[in-house]
């Protein structure tokens, strides 16, 4: 068993506002495709959990609802979740209609 420490997460402000979201997704990374959720969303990243452990600066595309895959940047990792920035902002009104449409 290691003693690995998780990657902390960034104290910085952010950049849009980050919704609490919890959506099921894939994401891709090099060739292989793996399952995922959402647990928050803003235009310039999220916040994905899942089975496997991601490593920052490694790159994913991620298939939100409604749109072709996006790719983004890992940018911290604490055990399974991972904060990833999108590499092209969503536009405002898409980042609406996905937590519009996925709100509980």
């Amino acid at each position: 068993m290691s003693a690995e420490m998780p990657e902390q997460r960034p104290q910085q402000e952010r950049q849009s506002e980050r919704r609490p979201l919890m959506v099921r997704v894939q994401y891709r990374r090099t060739i292989v495709r793996l399952a995922a959720q959402i647990l928050d969303l803003s235009r310039h990243g999220l916040r994905l959990a899942g089975m496997e452990r991601l490593r920052v600066g490694e790159s994913v595309w991620i298939t939100l609802p409604g749109l072709p895959p996006r790719q983004a940047k890992v940018v911290w990792v604490d055990r399974f979740e991972a904060g990833c920035a999108f590499a092209e902002p969503l536009h405002e009104a898409v980042f609406d209609a996905i937590v519009a449409g996925h709100m509980h």
